[in-house]
């Protein structure tokens, strides 16, 4: 769900054979790269990003609460928003939240991030990492073409299929996928403003042969245009990008929205509630390489730019005071997951197995009960900021309050095997 191709400007790169020993380098240019490296420049550290030639590239679209975007330190990041947002739960109704949602500027974000980066005199390196060694002293990182790269710490930002780190094997991980469309159009079923997080609404939809359900996920955008997109909130295996697409047809023709130009098209895939890499890596991960995508939600880019600065601060304070490459990259991983999130984390993936269990009236029902919690426990759910045993009182409550289906659905996920061994990561995570 959260979820921008613009670059502002291409970057000059070096050549890696003629860049000193970095401070760090960092594997990617995507937001969660550019973040990190922004905050270590800033921290006057001697940073390299490593990456493929040319401007950066972002294709998706991000959207996120505004409230949680407000506080960061990004001027202009925000391009639209919308004061209200909708949920629709199908024959359960709706609610309207008085919360605002809000589009991320990406192009903004994206030349702030590099301002920042080159205004510490970045060396961007083009290329792509092919293994790493590690001595007492640092880190080489070989690349495909032969040469290598020598830093005293490395920051994998590479992505959902990460160049160094090692994700660790699990069966328990499902996918979110979308497609989505900007169209223009002279009509459409949506408030100028509000902001339609999901509707499950199915009822005018005909069905496929493909059995788990999916939502509306939409944003008015004016001037003749809006944004739709068909998201499954997380399956296993991931549901097909064609499937959809003939969805999305089906729900505009449903809500009487002609598509006279589709102006964009958007395709999401996003791995969610695998496992976390070991905090002994020497590698440190950041953004989708860490796992760090809620397993609930989908949400990646407010948590990468709200950790950044703490990420940045441990790598800088270890590096000054001279610990051992070793002890720079478990005080990183530990910045990233301290012990309590790590619990949080296997909380969320238990909640996840659910979801991948429900149907669409399950579905419907569920999220039902869980937007009538109070306004903080939700949002603190979907934010993941509250704590493990907040978590914990929280599905309680939604299961006090659910159908009958949905907490026999809960009780089948407990007793999976997926469902087992969450739990005993759960209790291995409350003895570290």
């Amino acid at each position: 769900m959260g979820r921008l191709a613009a670059n502002p400007r291409p970057v000059q790169t070096v050549a890696s054979s003629v860049v000193n020993k970095l401070d760090a380098l960092v594997l990617g240019k995507g937001p969660a790269g550019l973040a990190i490296a922004a905050a270590l420049c800033e921290r006057g550290l001697g940073v390299g990003v490593l990456g493929p030639a040319g401007a950066v590239h972002w294709p998706a679209r991000y959207g996120a609460w505004l409230d949680e975007l407000t506080p960061l330190d990004l001027p202009e990041l925000v391009e639209w928003v919308w004061p209200e947002t909708v949920v629709g739960f199908g024959p359960a109704g709706g609610r309207t939240l008085p919360r605002a949602y809000a589009r991320v500027n990406k192009t903004t974000l994206a030349a702030t991030l590099l301002d920042r980066c080159e205004r510490g005199k970045t060396r961007w390196i083009v290329g792509e990492a092919a293994g790493v060694i590690h001595d007492r002293n640092g880190s080489t990182v070989r690349l495909r073409d032969g040469r290598d790269v020598s830093t005293r710490v490395v920051i994998d930002a590479s992505g959902h299929r990460p160049a160094l780190v090692r994700l660790p094997a699990t069966d328990t991980q499902g996918f979110q996928t979308a497609v989505g469309w900007t169209l223009e159009t002279d009509t459409y079923p949506f408030s100028p403003g509000q902001a339609t997080l999901m509707d499950w609404d199915t009822r005018d939809i005909q069905p496929d042969a493909v059995s788990t359900p999916s939502f509306l996920y939409a944003m008015p955008l004016g001037a003749g245009r809006v944004f739709v997109e068909e998201t499954v909130l997380v399956s296993r295996p991931a549901v097909p990008f064609d499937v959809l697409e003939a969805r999305l047809q089906r729900r505009c023709a449903a809500l009487g929205i002609p598509i006279h130009r589709i102006v964009e098209r958007e395709q999401v895939w996003i791995p969610m509630g695998g496992g976390i890499p070991s905090s002994r890596e020497r590698v440190i991960g950041f953004g989708g390489a860490a796992g760090m995508v809620h397993p609930a939600t989908g949400y990646l880019l407010p948590r990468v730019l709200e950790a950044a600065p703490a990420l940045a601060d441990a790598v800088y304070q270890g590096l000054e005071a001279g610990d051992s490459p070793r002890g720079v990259a478990r005080a990183g991983w530990n910045a990233i997951w301290p012990a309590d999130r790590r619990r949080r984390h296997a909380l969320f993936r238990f909640g996840m197995e659910t979801m991948l269990r429900m149907d669409a009236p399950r579905m419907q029902s569920f999220f039902a009960a869980f937007f009538s919690l109070p306004d903080a426990q939700w949002q603190g759910y979907l934010g993941d900021r509250l704590s493990t045993p907040e978590i914990s009182r929280v599905m309680a409550r939604v299961l006090a309050s659910a159908p009958y289906g949905v907490r026999g659905t809960l009780l089948r996920s407990a007793l999976s095997r997926p469902g087992a061994r969450l739990a005993a990561a759960l209790l291995a995570s409350r003895r570290t």
